[in-house]
Parts: structure tokens; C-alpha cells; sequence
């Protein structure tokens, strides 16, 4: 048979195969043929040399599926590859020395150790979206932060194995040849095959986060649309804070952007990059030139403690029973005295800015908790119209919602409250505990019948009080006559007391250190909130 026909015969017999198949595996036969030929044969030995055209299609036929179907199976053909790998790599040990062995090993831990090291830069990035996300309320805030965390770190876990495998298989595997493929070019189709397989599952993730940040990202602009409307009634309302109205802007318009671009990105549509990135600047300059007015605007409000004294206040009241180890437990701000009581009187005072209070005062053995609750939550016209009238007097109060315990009682017993109190907390490992500073000039040291201890005279420039307080020596040995000093204490009691003597009976001195502050320069702390 010749050639043409032998070729002929063969192209009628693949047709179930593609073009291109067919057409590489004509042009190898007929190289075969010619090589044939020129090493002795005719022609027609040639062909026949090959067997039957029939044989030999069923074996190409046969041959094509099965690379097909390992195509098809990157898995499988990655679990033959690294029994390949594994059993080079165990030959390729046995002919080395233990020194070459040792260097190998050092060579993975040094690389891996190099690998490592790159995960700094991820931490800080992580750390940067915390920081933004965690601005949006909860719980937006943790599912944005878990997405941004998670896109980071996967991103960081492909680009380990990439460079990985890049650098084993260039140092370790330059002479390997795996029987899974035949050739350079089929080891660098499979490894492009591995790549293409891990950035298209990556996309796949990727893609159904960005679909959750979208409904996330719905929500946000439906919030950020009634703060316009907010913005846009205070606006009405005379209140000219323009630096926070530009800011709601930016950041609706900014909200705008990122929809759109993950809507793009989810279904692999073009994005118009000139008008993004143009709208894009423009947000961030109107975001800083609303920062900057926000700041001048801040600079220019008055910030008050507390709620404004023209709003009425209600009161609960509750009488108590006082016995001799009674402990009252909350957060006392004051003290009255009425030597005309026998008992105690409990105090709230509260603002009903959108919600009534009741007591909730429970006694366990010698414990009172002074305890309340909220209820009867509602809209108060009154306190929104005198909010919206301070902003406009650039006046912002701090609303306090926690009601203000006061207790009136004999001097006796307030006395004995207090100690009860601070023993109480003192020894409770559950109560926190809150420093405050106070500075005294020290008139006068003496000696006391107590071993460990001194007494001290100090003075007070803020009242021109004086008292005569027991110090621990440890404490005292550094202080001298004549000098001023700052006195720092742990309490467990917001409440503090003004007299010398009841502030160092009341609470304990931590530390004491010498100071040159004179006047109002120096600190007298009457008041403890930041609890440790």
C-alpha cells in the first residue's frame, strides 16, 4: 500500500477525533514513512511495517480517551507525579553523603523560614482592615473583617505553594523526567493545568464572598440612606454641621463604588475603570474635605457632662435597713447626710430620654445590690427637639442613660458604709478596681506606736484643708518635709471623698511621687470612673 493511501485510509478511520488530533497524527506517520524509507525500506514495506489501518485506529482512538480522561483527572495525575517525585528523590539520596542530606534539610527550613516571613506584611494588612472595619457596627463589622482576612490569608497559602514548588522543582528536580509525562513540555502543561485549576477554585471563593458582601453592602446603603434623609432634616432644622453632612455623602458614594464593583467582579462583567476611578477621587476628596470641616466644627463645640439642667429629672426612692456588716453594692455617686434617719435612703436619679426605670434592688445575706432596669421604651419629642436645639448652639451633652445613685443616711452610717464597701471590694477578686490621683504638701512626719507605720501631716492647696494620715514606712521613706507630692489610689467606688483623712481610710495608696506642679496645675481627682 503507499503512502497517500495509507494516510487516506487513516483519516477516513478518525473522524471521531478533532481536527488537530488528526492532523499531527498524519504528519508523525508520514515522518515515520520518510524516515523509514531512508533507512532501506520501500515504501511499500513501510506502511506495512505499522500493521493494518484498522489496528492502528483503535489504538490511536483508544490512546486519545484515555488522555482525555487524565485531562480530565488533574488529581490522579498529580498522585502518580509525586510517587514519581518521591521515588527520584529516594534514589537521588542514596547516592548522596550525609553532609549533602543535612544541607537539603537546612535548605527546606531556610525556605520555609524566608516563606514565613512573608506573612508579616499579610498581619499588618490584616490588622489595617480591623482597624477600618471595625468602625461599621457589629455585626457587619466581623463579617467584613472575616472576608478581608480570609481573602488575605488564601491568597498568602497559594502564593507559598507556588513559589515553593518553583524553587524544590528548579534546585531538586532540574534532571527529573516523571513517567507520567513524557517530555519538558507535557511536565510544563501539567503544572499550568495544576495553577490554572487552583486560581479558578480561588475565583470561585472569592466570587461567593464578594456575593455576601454584596447583600452586606445593600444593607449599608439602605442605613446610609436614611442618615441622608437625617442629615438632610437637621440640615432643615438650622443645624450647620457641614463637615459630617460631606462625610455621609462620601461614604453613601464610596458604598455606591464598592456595589459596583462587586457586582462587575460576580458576574464577570466589564467595569468602566475612567468613571470609577474619577469617582473614586472625588469621594475621597470630598470625604477629606468633610474630615477637615468636621474638625474645625468639633473645635468650635462646647462638650458637657451630663445632661442639660433644664431637662426634669425623676427619681425612684427606696428605704433600707442599716446593720453593722451591710454592704451596699453599685455605683454610689454621692452622699447625704441626715443624722435624723435612722435607716437609708436610696436615691435614683435618671433622664427619661426614651425609656422609664424601676428598681431592681435584691439583698442576699448582709449584700444589697442596688440594681435597676429599663422599660417602657418610647419616642420622647421633647428630648430629640432639645437635642436638635443644642446642635444648633454647637452644644453637644453627654446623655447619661445609668442613673445616678445617691444615698442619704446618719454620718454614722455613711461612715460605716464606706468602710463596708471598700472591704468588700478589696477582697472581691470579681470587682475591678480604679486609680485616681490627689496631691498633697507634706507639713509634718512623726512617729506612731504602729511598727510598720508613720503618721504624716499633709495639706491640701485646692480647699487649705489639713490632715494628719497613717502611712506604711515603705511608702514614706521617700517623702521629705516641705516638698509636694502626688498621691495615687485604688478605690472600687466611683464616689470619693474631699477630707485628707477619710481619702487615705477609705482607699489605698499605691505610689507616691514628688511633684513641682503649683496651683491648678496640680492633680485632685474627685471623681473615678475608668474601672481596671
Amino acid at each position: 500500500m503507499k503512502k497517500v493511501t495509507f494516510l487516506r485510509n487513516l483519516k477516513k478511520k478518525l473522524t471521531v477525533l478533532s481536527e488537530e488530533e488528526v492532523e499531527e497524527i498524519l504528519h508523525n506517520y508520514d515522518t515515520y514513512i520518510q524516515e523509514r524509507i531512508k533507512n532501506g525500506m520501500s515504501e511499500e514495506e513501510a506502511v506495512a511495517s505499522f500493521g493494518s489501518v484498522d489496528e492502528i485506529s483503535v489504538q490511536l482512538i483508544k490512546y486519545s480517551k484515555t488522555k482525555k480522561e487524565e485531562a480530565e483527572d488533574p488529581i490522579g495525575d498529580f498522585t502518580y507525579r509525586l510517587s514519581d517525585v518521591l521515588a527520584y528523590l529516594m534514589n537521588d539520596f542514596s547516592k548522596k553523603g550525609f553532609k549533602q542530606i543535612v544541607r537539603f534539610v537546612f535548605e527546606i527550613l531556610f525556605l520555609i523560614f524566608l516563606l514565613a516571613l512573608c506573612y508579616f506584611p499579610i498581619t499588618l494588612l490584616i490588622q489595617l482592615g480591623k482597624d477600618v472595619f471595625y468602625i461599621l457596627a457589629s455585626p457587619f463589622n466581623r463579617i467584613f473583617f472575616f472576608g478581608w482576612r480570609f481573602v488575605l490569608e488564601i491568597t498568602y497559602f497559594l502564593m507559598v505553594i507556588y513559589i515553593f514548588v518553583k524553587v524544590f522543582n528548579k534546585r531538586y528536580l532540574k534532571d527529573f523526567h516523571g513517567s507520567s509525562t513524557k517530555d519538558k513540555k507535557q511536565q510544563d502543561k501539567f503544572e499550568a493545568k495544576i495553577t490554572f485549576k487552583l486560581l479558578k477554585g480561588f475565583v470561585y471563593i472569592l466570587k461567593f464572598f464578594c456575593t455576601a458582601f454584596l447583600f452586606i453592602d445593600s444593607a449599608y446603603l439602605v442605613i446610609m440612606v436614611l442618615m441622608l434623609v437625617l442629615c438632610m432634616y437637621l440640615l432643615f432644622k438650622g443645624v450647620t454641621y457641614f463637615g459630617f453632612y460631606l462625610i455621609m455623602i462620601a461614604l453613601f458614594i464610596l458604598g455606591i463604588l464598592l456595589f459596583d464593583v462587586l457586582y462587575h467582579f460576580v458576574l464577570g462583567k466589564k467595569l468602566h475603570g475612567t468613571i470609577f476611578f474619577v469617582s473614586l477621587f472625588l469621594s475621597f476628596l470630598v470625604l477629606g474635605l468633610g474630615c477637615g470641616l468636621a474638625t474645625l466644627e468639633l473645635a468650635d463645640t462646647e462638650f458637657i457632662a451630663g445632661s442639660p439642667h433644664d431637662m426634669d429629672m425623676e427619681v425612684l426612692k427606696e428605704e433600707l435597713p442599716m446593720l453593722e456588716k451591710t454592704v451596699f453594692v453599685g455605683n454610689i455617686a454621692d452622699y447625704v447626710v441626715n443624722n435624723d434617719l435612722e435607716g437609708v435612703e436610696v436615691d435614683f436619679y435618671y433622664y427619661p430620654l426614651g425609656s422609664t426605670m424601676a428598681t431592681n434592688i435584691s439583698k442576699e445575706g448582709n449584700y444589697i445590690y442596688l440594681n435597676w432596669t429599663s422599660r417602657n421604651f418610647f419616642y420622647k419629642k421633647e428630648f430629640f427637639e432639645h437635642l436638635i436645639a443644642d446642635l444648633k448652639e454647637k452644644k453637644i451633652y453627654n446623655y447619661s442613660i445609668e442613673p445616678t445613685i445617691i444615698i442619704t443616711a446618719s454620718e454614722k452610717n455613711i461612715a460605716l458604709i464606706k468602710k463596708n464597701r471598700q472591704n468588700y471590694y478589696r477582697e472581691g477578686v470579681s470587682y475591678t478596681s480604679c486609680n485616681f490621683v490627689r496631691t498633697y504638701y507634706v507639713e509634718m512626719m512623726r512617729a506612731s506606736n504602729i511598727e510598720d507605720s508613720v503618721y504624716v501631716v499633709l495639706s491640701s492647696g485646692a480647699d487649705n484643708s489639713l490632715g494628719t494620715v497613717l502611712l506604711k514606712k515603705n511608702l514614706a521613706q521617700n517623702i521629705m518635709v516641705g516638698s509636694t507630692y502626688e498621691f495615687t489610689f485604688k478605690t472600687y467606688q466611683a464616689y470619693i471623698d474631699t477630707q485628707i483623712d477619710h481619702v487615705f481610710e477609705e482607699n489605698e495608696v499605691i505610689s507616691i511621687r514628688e511633684t513641682t506642679k503649683k496651683g491648678n496645675e496640680q492633680k485632685q481627682e474627685t471623681s473615678c470612673t475608668i474601672f481596671y
